[in-house]
């Protein structure tokens, strides 16, 4: 379910509040997953909230399984978020892994705070420093997408928690041409088409990309994860969206 991330945190950082709802599909499954956001900023500070859950058939096999992100910062004069603390919750009815990310400009150190629990096994605390220091998460990065974006580029390698485990690497292409007429096919609707890799293990599919359509409003229309091991081709799509000045 973690791919439910990618489908929700691109939203315009213009707007004051915006809360958008999205729901997983998977074939003859119908609809597999749900997911809610929310953003909210004034002019030095902001909160996104993320939270996803498994429905249908698919809370039975998951164990009700629950996924919650968060970013918390401040907002510069240029409109850029900037982290101070991240954060992701995984809780299904057996277990609980809970992990919190704190940003330290100063010192340019990012502590990790893990708490893990197996209901009645075990329960588990750990800190650590992370061998890198970069000033994005993953929920900032695609709001901060705008400002990096650099005419005659297509393909862009960010830094972000929430990326690669080992140094926090994560790339992004922008799709023309067949390529994009390929994944577009598939979608069904107008945007600009993004190929997401998190280099990950849960986002191993057959080509190891996420697919995400913003509309025009820089708002994850649909996202496309080709190829899962078991699933196929698993679709997120905007159900609701609303925004607020």
């Amino acid at each position: 379910m973690r791919f439910f991330l990618l489908f929700l945190c691109i939203v315009s950082v213009y707007a004051k509040t915006v809360d958008a709802e999205y729901k997983v599909t998977f074939g003859l499954f119908g609809t597999v997953g749900k997911a809610y956001a929310h953003f909210e900023s004034n002019a030095t500070n902001y909160a996104i909230s993320i939270k996803a859950k498994a429905a249908g058939i698919a809370k039975v096999f998951a164990n009700n399984r629950v996924e919650e992100y968060g970013s918390q910062g401040t907002v510069t004069k240029e409109g850029i978020l900037k982290p101070k603390i991240f954060y992701r919750l995984k809780q299904t009815s057996k277990r609980r892994d809970f992990k919190k990310y704190i940003f330290d400009y100063e010192k340019k150190t990012i502590t990790l705070l893990t708490d893990k629990e197996k209901y009645g096994v075990f329960h588990t605390r750990n800190k650590e420093i992370l061998s890198y220091f970069t000033k994005n998460d993953v929920l900032t990065l695609y709001y901060n997408l705008h400002f990096y974006l650099r005419p005659n580029q297509n393909l862009y390698r960010f830094q972000a928690v929430g990326g690669s485990e080992q140094d926090g690497k994560i790339d992004v292409k922008i799709l023309q041409g067949k390529e994009r007429a390929k994944i577009q096919k598939l979608l069904k609707v107008d945007g600009l088409y993004l190929a997401v890799k998190l280099y990950q293990k849960i986002f191993a599919s057959k080509e190891g990309q996420l697919y995400v359509v913003l509309g025009k409003d820089n708002i994850a229309k649909r996202g496309l994860l080709k190829d899962v091991i078991f699933f196929g081709d698993v679709k997120g799509i905007l159900v609701k969206k609303e925004v607020r000045e």
